[in-house]
């Protein structure tokens, strides 16, 4: 066999290998996750049982393959052409038990569940290793991975090793400052894992689907009080899913809010500390009022939507209705300072006029709250009282030195150099996110689909691990970051492994700006990238790896 160790920001193809980019051992902080690859292949075709020895927390997933239709090359060499890429990483066992399979033809070791690995004589194939996945304070010092890989056809006899080298530095990482959310979208969950909205069964997969994301870095989770009216076509609907139970009789609305605590419990439990409320207005320039049903008469019917006027006098009375109880709620909840509030999605310079109508109903309703829109244009910023403007980074500079200022990606960040996570980005360029948000000093990052399973415009049910390319023409893996499986339950990608490494490149400068001030990161940025801006894209994985590896230098001496 052959076997090559790789690092994070390196990616394998059943054809290619980066082989002259091995590594023999990488580094982190006490409590930080710390992310390698072993790419193998064998001489010939042969049934492999793999078994781990370690000294720290480590866990095994298996790289495997989506099929990548078209990844924007724009004549750049770094970006791959179409083929199939490795994303998936499907958790394996570190020891797997095995039982003896004798026939005519064969005498095997098996490995029991989904552990069988194969070595193809025409493939590069790889396993993903996450030393300290879950993020606990490990002690300082030297340890060690060591991966062997046995024939199943020969009574588990060794036929390769290779061993790790995992240096644990003697520093913490401070906590996490920067906000960070993924749309997750909850009638995908329920289309896909054919789960009925918030039953028991929905409850389940949600809380595996935010404890993933949790584990890297997703702090906050959006709150779906009211169906959000996003990627909706005007005159249609997705799927009710409403938090709120209302009530309106006599004249007056009332609120049950025991299935949001519910939502909001599962989600603290499985790791989110902020949440995002759903937009009070439609998409695209808050011109109508989201779906909204409520038992009325005893009977339950839709009261609002796209032929409610948003600033009409109906739905102001209800918001504000609304609203002076919900705060109540979050009072109640300690989270009145840990939930971001959405007017309308991503309205344009055009659109002002019925955007700052929408806000004059709500705004005095929300003082002292978080409140946040995707903006593109700075007239739009300027002239409202959003406090937290989220920026897709492609046109983020002239919002640079605002207050509170967000990021997002939509997509669309194609253009040579600009990081993404899109599976045609270079892994590198997806990590250098964390480089970036230090330098424009972001505060939150935000990206609309953490799980979108469906088409343009929420049209038709698509399965990622077979279309990742289905969202259209510029995103092959902008509405997934994670993978669902058969079972009910999601397994991460190696893009979402990636861009938390970058959160914590972002941690490790703001303990690196506590110890030697904001003048010398600035000054080390520069050293390595020159002028830092949201195109400015690291050269090579090394680059950004020595440069991790310097920072790591300086905090320690």
């Amino acid at each position: 066999m052959k076997t090559v160790v790789l690092s994070s920001l390196e990616r394998t193809t059943p054809e290619f290998c980066p082989e002259n980019a091995k590594i023999d051992g990488v580094e982190g902080f006490r409590n930080e996750a710390i992310s390698f690859q072993i790419s193998y292949k064998g001489q010939s075709d042969r049934a492999l049982i793999v078994r781990v020895k370690s000294d720290v927390d480590v866990k095994m997933y298996d790289e495997l393959f989506v099929p990548v239709y078209h990844t924007r090359t724009l004549g750049d060499a770094r970006i791959p052409k179409p083929g199939i890429f490795p994303d998936i990483l499907s958790p394996r066992q570190l020891n797997p038990e095995t039982y003896t399979m004798t026939s005519p033809w064969h005498h095997v070791n098996v490995p029991i569940g989904d552990n069988q690995f194969y070595a193809y004589c025409d493939c590069w194939k790889s396993l993903w290793f996450t030393v300290n996945e879950n993020q606990k304070t490990l002690d300082a010092g030297e340890y060690t991975v060591t991966v062997e890989f046995l024939d199943a056809h020969k009574d588990e006899e060794r036929v390769h090793e290779e061993t790790v080298r995992v240096k644990i530095l003697d520093e913490k990482l401070p906590t996490q400052k920067l906000m960070y959310t993924n749309w997750l979208h909850c009638d995908c969950i329920c289309d896909f894992h054919r789960v009925e909205m918030f039953s028991d069964e929905f409850f389940k997969v949600l809380e595996d689907y935010v404890r993933v994301a949790a584990t890297h870095g997703m702090n906050m989770v959006l709150l779906p009080a009211f169906t959000p009216p996003l990627d909706t076509p005007v005159g249609k609907e997705r799927m009710t899913a409403q938090l709120v139970k209302v009530t309106y009789a006599r004249g007056k609305y009332n609120f049950d809010f025991s299935l949001m605590k519910r939502y909001i419990d599962v989600c603290k439990r499985a790791g989110a500390t902020y949440f995002e409320h759903s937009h009070l207005f439609s998409q695209w320039g808050a011109t109508a009022a989201p779906k909204i049903v409520a038992t009325v008469k005893g009977k339950e019917k839709q009261i609002f939507g796209w032929d409610t006027v948003a600033s009409g006098e109906e739905y102001s009375a209800f918001l504000k209705a609304y609203l002076t109880e919900v705060k109540k709620f979050l009072a109640e909840e300690k989270l009145s300072k840990r939930v971001l509030f959405h007017v309308s999605d991503e309205p344009a310079d055009f659109m002002l006029p019925t955007y700052l109508k929408a806000l004059d109903v709500i705004k005095d309703e929300l003082e002292g709250y978080m409140t946040g829109d995707a903006l593109s244009h700075y007239e739009v910023y300027e002239k409202s009282s959003v406090k937290y403007p989220i920026v897709a980074t492609h046109m983020i500079d002239p919002f640079k030195g605002c207050k509170d200022l967000w990021a997002y990606y939509t997509g669309e960040q194609t253009a040579e150099g600009m990081s993404n996570r899109l599976l045609g980005t270079p892994p590198e360029w997806n990590r250098m996110i964390g480089v970036q948000m230090y330098s424009y000093r972001i505060k939150g990052f935000l990206h609309w689909a953490y799980n979108f399973y469906y088409g343009v415009l929420s049209h038709g049910l698509i399965d990622p691990r077979v279309d990742v390319c289905g969202f259209g023409p510029l995103s092959a893996g902008a509405g997934n970051m994670v993978y669902p499986t058969n079972d009910g339950s999601v397994v991460p990608s190696m893009r979402q492994k990636v861009f938390f490494e970058g959160i914590n490149d972002q941690r490790a400068l703001d303990l690196l700006e506590k110890k030697k001030g904001r003048e010398f990161c600035d000054k080390l940025i520069e050293k390595y990238f020159g002028e830092m801006s949201f195109t400015k894209a690291t050269k090579n994985p090394t680059e950004l790896l020595n440069f991790r590896h310097e920072v790591n230098e300086e905090i320690l001496k």
